[in-house]
């Protein structure tokens, strides 16, 4: 017999597919992407630039890696381990560059660790286990580099979860000055900068898993939350923003005013 469409399901992943417009956009650059490859893709994402629409089901997927955190960190206590500062909050630049640590886990050894709880696929347990964690991605090995940096401590402990089968992977990462000191100053560049150049070509598989894509290659594309870092007029002077049009500090960094005018970012030089 023929099915009918579920129209429980399709409610489900049409509701799921809001979720991210519903969250708001940041007012920041995040530590948890510092570490991308495209910095053009960060820039976006620090200015306030509408990400591409996801799939329902797609969401949820990534919704769930919400729920094996919460789950792995009750596991930890009923383990014997101590999880404090439970999404401890870091700032720098200015405020412009912040995140939020997953905790910070006593009893691996002598020493406290930054404790970061990740799901993954089991194509991608299985690259995390065959290459390591922080080989194979260079974003997850930044935001921890970022997160020991700012908490002043020098270890931090991955924990990974295979989604398929509940195995579990960890990796312990030393702190490293010269790169925390490297991605700061990436920070600072993107935070600084009119816009970024464009790190992939079209056709990439990087750039059709991006969330700007169409920003980037179809412009002119939706924006849906005017800011100031999408404005026409908005600059910086350091990593102070600065309004041209009325000529003074932006004091409140992801907001707008009634004279906003869409910056079109597609192109790698900006028309100032």
């Amino acid at each position: 017999m023929a099915q009918l469409p579920d129209r429980v399901a399709e409610a489900m992943y049409e509701a799921a597919s809001r979720w991210r417009k519903d969250s708001g956009v940041r007012s920041y650059l995040g530590m948890s992407g510092i570490g991308g490859t495209c910095r053009r893709k960060i820039w976006y994402g620090f200015r306030g630039y509408t990400p591409t629409a996801l799939e329902g089901r797609v969401q949820m997927i990534f919704s769930m890696g919400d729920a094996v955190e919460l789950q792995t960190l009750r596991w930890l206590e009923q383990a014997g381990y101590i999880v404090r500062d439970r999404q401890q909050s870091f700032e720098l630049l200015n405020g412009l560059l912040r995140g939020h640590c997953d905790g910070i886990i006593e009893g691996v050894t002598s020493r406290p660790h930054i404790l970061e709880i990740k799901s993954a696929s089991a194509s991608r347990f299985k690259l995390f286990k065959d290459n390591g964690i922080c080989e194979t991605s260079p974003e997850y090995a930044a935001q921890v580099q970022m997160y020991m940096g700012c908490a002043g401590l020098d270890r931090a402990l991955f924990v990974v979860m295979n989604k398929n089968t509940c195995e579990i992977l960890t990796e312990r990462v030393h702190f490293q000055k010269r790169e925390f000191d490297a991605l700061v100053e990436k920070a600072r560049e993107i935070i600084s900068a009119d816009v970024e150049i464009k790190a992939y070509g079209k056709d990439s598989r990087e750039c059709g898993m991006c969330d700007y894509r169409m920003h980037c290659w179809h412009a002119p594309y939706i924006q849906e939350a005017p800011t100031c870092g999408t404005c026409f007029h908005c600059a910086f002077h350091g990593i102070a923003p600065w309004c041209r049009k009325h000529d003074h500090d932006i004091l409140k960094w992801g907001m707008a005013c009634p004279d906003w005018e869409f910056l079109d970012a597609s192109l790698d030089v900006v028309p100032f």
